[in-house]
């Protein structure tokens, strides 16, 4: 019986003529299927200083395939994906695909991108087998609407979350939430209305804690009618219910009608506001921190509750407020809970300072523009040197949905939305998703599973608390509390 030799992967060069030779065998088996195909201008040639990489599959001396990586503008193209025919049933596809996928990792890339043609049926069913997306054309097929189909893939997984409205009905609330941390989305963002008879997002988010296993709970808190003290008390006491798992969307009330509401001030300007906020996150930072982590001790023998000498006050004097503190809340399991700021991207909005300077995760909801405003927002963290806070952007699930579809292959909803999160890093620049929109629907949440959790687990009723905390999602380790008596360092011998 004859056995077929082993297969390996070498990098060989783009003009190797082992790979030239492999190019041109794609080609005789592929073009005649375009022959009576009208073809407009094609894609320009490839050159060779773009490629990343080209791998080539031996059995043993002989090349049955190839794979490449090349730059495409701001794409990371995967070209001439092809295996002989002596090659195949090896699975070999799906082999130089890995290869190539690796090669990308190794050069930085998040995403990969490749175009085939729409009667290469057989090309499609490895792409999607091996995780890749439809996606619009892209980059010099964008024209090409009827000949080209593309594909993208992440190659480390996308930070998605979903803002939900305000809301009236908290069981449906919890509802949605649920179906959200069933889906695999990472995160809730959850808005209120002070004026519009809606729960407040932080009873939402506390109600929801014991009910959902993986998702993080953001409410917004609107910090200009609120005292800093309750603002930090609030948000703490969700990271302990939640079991880690909180976070805080910082707001600020610059409304007339929210101001005559609580009649302890009139409504700031957006730039007061906004320095305003910065003062209330300094504050909560330090009240978070004014517990150290063994403070409690419960010595039952002794009647003793805490260590009072590990709890701090912060006494913080600001221009517009002071707080003596402690905290009445000890340290909770994040010790330092997620800041989420949110910016539309502009050089002057008042909240770009904020998010640049004190948050943890930077949510972009511009319109259009979007790609331009993350750019300008990661601009403004590198030169503050806070290069690696991840920036989220906005997308409205619901015009995707109406939108006209891209290309036949991407006609469901499902569908595009899967490749739109493909390929967002590279559309936006952005490090994650806010899904907006109908994004509180069980149907629209179950769309979000395939891209961010192949297999999403069944959710128990009541479900426990059980998910990382949003610190690990975000990469943050969990720091010491400020106050924490440092041990002395050893005198060097």
């Amino acid at each position: 019986m004859t056995t077929s030799p082993p297969v390996t992967f070498v990098r060989a060069g783009w003009n190797d003529p082992r790979v030239v030779a492999l190019r041109a065998a794609m080609d005789a088996e592929v073009a005649p299927r375009y022959v009576d195909v009208p073809r407009g201008e094609g894609p320009p040639p490839v050159d060779v200083a773009d490629v990343v990489a080209t791998v080539l599959a031996l059995a043993g001396d002989d090349p049955v395939g190839t794979a490449a990586l090349k730059r495409t503008g701001a794409y990371a193209e995967v070209k001439r994906v092809f295996v002989a025919p002596a090659g195949r049933n090896r699975r070999l596809g799906a082999r130089l695909l890995a290869a190539v996928e690796q090669v990308a990792r190794e050069a930085g890339y998040t995403e990969v991108h490749l175009q085939t043609g729409y009667l290469q049926p057989d090309a499609h069913r490895l792409y999607e087998r091996e995780g890749w997306r439809p996606v619009a054309p892209f980059g010099p097929y964008e024209k090409d609407t009827v000949i080209s189909r593309c594909y993208a893939k992440s190659l480390t997984p996308l930070l998605v979350a979903a803002a939900l409205p305000p809301v009236t009905d908290t069981d449906a609330a919890i509802a949605s939430l649920r179906a959200l941390d069933a889906a695999g989305v990472d995160l809730a963002l959850l808005d209120d209305d002070y004026l519009a008879g809606a729960v407040d997002a932080p009873t939402i988010a506390a109600a929801a804690a014991s009910r959902t296993a993986r998702i993080a709970l953001v409410p917004r808190v609107r910090v200009t009618h609120t005292e800093p003290f309750h603002v930090a008390k609030v948000v703490q006491t969700l990271d302990w219910t939640s079991g880690g798992r909180a976070g805080w969307l910082v707001g600020v009330s610059l409304s007339d009608a929210e101001a005559a509401a609580f009649g302890r001030r009139t409504a700031p300007d957006a730039a007061e506001a906004w320095a305003e906020a910065r003062d209330v996150v300094d504050v909560a930072r330090r009240l978070w921190d004014s517990w150290e982590d063994d403070a409690e001790i419960r010595d039952v023998a002794t009647g003793r509750f805490v260590d009072k000498e590990k709890i701090h006050y912060v006494d913080f004097e600001g221009e517009r407020f002071s707080v003596k503190g402690p905290s009445i809340v000890p340290r909770s399991p994040q010790g330092q809970v997620p800041v989420v700021v949110e910016v539309n991207g502009a050089d002057d909005d008042p909240a770009l300072a904020v998010a640049v300077q004190d948050a943890d995760l930077v949510r972009v909801h511009a319109g259009t523009d979007l790609h331009d405003a993350v750019t300008r927002v990661r601009a403004a963290l590198e030169a503050a040197g806070r290069p690696d806070v991840p920036v989220l952007a906005d997308l409205d699930v619901t015009a995707l949905a109406a939108a006209e579809p891209p290309a036949p292959h991407a006609a469901h909803p499902g569908e595009r939305l899967a490749g739109v999160l493909a390929g967002w890093r590279t559309a936006t620049g952005a490090d994650g998703v806010v899904l907006t929109g109908a994004v509180a629907d069980v149907e629209a949440a179950a769309l979000v599973a395939a891209q961010v959790q192949p297999e999403p687990p069944e959710p128990e009723d009541p479900a426990p608390a059980v998910g990382p905390t949003l610190r690990d999602r975000l990469g943050l380790p969990r720091p010491a509390s400020r106050y924490a008596t440092q041990p002395e360092q050893e005198t060097a011998r």
